[in-house]
């Protein structure tokens, strides 16, 4: 969710300060898309074989050339790649789904209630912070009080899941909704 490795964000309002540091969740998993009848673009999801979306980013500008941007998107998220089942001829597509995924924008509303008056006191800071899907190191101070509060979208995988290891896309293993915020770490004082 951060950009680089330690950046750090800061600020203040009338009484208080506050900062974010990269947090690190795990908000992103790979997903093993089963390919269909030996096809690079469909692929099988809740027992029916669907087409992958193509997706057109726009165009980017590249040794003076322009190059158009695509690449193929399942319920999952953007194709990153393809891979053979070992031991077999059989290829999977590997696609990236991110929690976070067309949130991005909704920091601001963090950050909004941060630069306008919204939070005045501790309890405020971390019902604010709890409207980002980044993953941060929400800390808070003022002349009463401390808070730290960790903040993301952080997915809720079903059981036998390894977020460290591609998951099986055919739907069997999506994930079980989002952990709340109540339940991130934090505390006051």
């Amino acid at each position: 969710s951060a950009p680089f490795p330690g950046y750090m964000l800061i600020g203040r309002g009338d009484d208080f300060a506050w900062t974010l540091t990269s947090a690190g969740g795990d908000i992103v998993d790979t997903y093993a898309e089963r390919l269909c009848g030996g096809s690079r673009t469909r692929y099988r999801y809740k027992g029916k074989c669907r087409r992958m979306e193509t997706v057109n980013a726009g165009t980017i500008a590249k040794g003076g050339d322009s190059v158009k941007v695509r690449f193929r998107r399942t319920v999952h998220g953007p194709v990153i790649g393809y891979a053979r089942v070992a031991g077999s001829r059989r290829m999977v597509a590997l696609s990236r789904k991110r929690s976070s995924m067309g949130r991005e924008t909704t920091d601001q509303i963090f950050f909004q209630k941060l630069s306008t008056g919204q939070v005045r006191s501790a309890a405020d800071f971390i019902r604010a912070a709890a409207a980002t899907p980044q993953t941060f190191n929400s800390f808070y101070a003022d002349a009463k009080d401390i808070a730290f509060v960790t903040t993301g979208r952080l997915p809720v995988r079903p059981k036998g899941v390894n977020g460290d290891l591609p998951t099986d896309g055919r739907g069997r293993f999506e994930w079980k909704g989002y952990l709340t915020a109540s339940r991130h770490p934090q505390d006051t004082n």
